[in-house]
């Protein structure tokens, strides 16, 4: 019988998602944040599900993620809907100002060592 550990990592993107209209500096409330890393079934083990895993995560003046969605799926339903969910918990500094919410990037790598 060979044992794996599983890790799932979530790392924070140092930078919030842009378009035109925002600007292309980073809100340094959101370069450092705490996210649990989600939960990886059994089953999953077994079919050797592994991927890596983007979000983009709307976060209120608070520092609480409101909305995520996947911008880059692993390709595994069940990962992506493991970090949409684990995401939610992720906590981020809340803004000096009660800013306007605004969109970061969480990357959640699943990897079997």
């Amino acid at each position: 019988m060979i044992i794996r550990s599983i890790a799932a990592l979530s790392l924070i993107a140092l930078s919030t998602l842009s378009n035109q209209a925002s600007a292309a500096t980073t809100a340094p409330r959101l370069t450092n944040a705490e996210c649990d890393a989600p939960a990886y079934r059994n089953a999953w083990q077994d079919d050797e599900l592994q991927g890596n895993v983007k979000l983009a995560v709307l976060v209120d003046a608070k520092g609480n993620v409101q909305d995520s969605k996947v911008i880059s799926s692993s390709g595994h339903v069940a990962l992506d809907k493991a970090s949409l969910r684990a995401s939610t918990a992720c906590k981020f500094q809340p803004a000096a100002d009660g800013a306007a919410p605004v969109w970061a990037q969480v990357q959640y790598k699943w990897v079997l060592n």
